[in-house]
């Protein structure tokens, strides 16, 4: 058995293992670990605990010492420094000409390395930017292309519920989101409506869309006819929500029932039904173009 404990440098960023050593670390505690960059200042998510040794041989880096407040202060001392270069980089990509969107600065804790990250709509050859930046800020500099919803990650925002945007709040991961996920929560299949602040489908399309296949998947199809404890009905519309349809009775009669009152003579296959695999991961793709 061997020891590792869970550390996160960002928020919405997916935590990393390293090797608590003898270190007694709780939750929260900020700690200074050795990365490929340099020095960094992150904190336990998951605090030491027993695992199995993987197959691999590599050894996990180690923690190097808890954080103390001149960490916190050094990293709080970055914070304009990393503005200031992507005021920088922001300036010359501009005198280039070069279609560069820079969303965020980093510099490691020891300030030895920046990394800048941005978007773009397609491949940039900056050399010669990555040079005139390192030469001005006089650093060692790394240039990441990030995608669109990365940018939204870094730049948050207010999605259409009126709250922080959710890969700016919480997500670490993004998952894939095809339209008939829209299709299925019978939204309006519209970009304006669908989009996110990333231009890409909403990832919340996909929170309650397993819930909402297994509901529609009891509810009669529109124009079904089935029994009710009033008599056979035609369905005109069902409600996933409630788990309701609303039927019309004999004289034209509408009433909304509970699905465990309905009982379906036919069941078809529905023509919205998931589809398999393949089919699916195809949409998937065509959504993310």
């Amino acid at each position: 058995m061997s020891k590792v404990v869970g550390i996160r440098f960002r928020k919405t960023e997916r935590p990393f293992y390293f090797d608590p050593k003898e270190l007694e670390l709780a939750k929260d505690q900020a700690v200074v670990v050795e990365t490929e960059k340099g020095l960094e200042l992150g904190w336990v998510v998951m605090p030491p605990r027993e695992v199995v040794p993987a197959e691999s041989t590599e050894s996990l880096p180690p923690i190097l010492r808890k954080a103390a407040q001149e960490d916190a202060a050094c990293r709080n001392e970055l914070k304009p420094k990393e503005e200031h270069a992507l005021t920088v980089a922001r300036e010359k990509a501009r005198a280039l000409a070069l279609p560069m969107k820079f969303v965020e600065g980093h510099y490691t804790l020891d300030g030895r390395r920046l990394t800048l990250y941005f978007g773009a709509e397609q491949r940039v050859d900056f050399r010669v930017l990555l040079r005139q930046i390192s030469d001005t800020l006089s650093v060692r500099v790394e240039l990441r292309q990030v995608g669109a919803r990365d940018e939204a990650k870094f730049t948050g925002g207010v999605g259409r519920c009126g709250r922080l945007i959710c890969c700016a709040a919480w997500m670490c991961e993004f998952a894939p989101i095809s339209v008939r996920m829209a299709k299925e929560q019978a939204l309006p299949i519209n970009a304006e409506g669908l989009a996110g602040q990333c231009g890409r489908l909403r990832c919340c399309l996909k929170f309650e869309y397993e819930q909402y296949v297994a509901v529609n998947r009891l509810l009669p199809r529109i124009n079904e006819m089935v029994m009710t404890p009033l008599g056979e009905a035609r369905v005109i519309i069902g409600h996933p929500l409630k788990e309701t349809v609303s039927v019309i009775l004999a004289e034209e009669r509408v009433r909304e029932l509970p699905m465990s009152q309905i009982t379906r003579v036919n069941a078809p296959r529905r023509q919205n039904a998931p589809p398999p695999p393949d089919e699916e991961a195809n949409e998937t793709r065509q959504a993310a173009h």
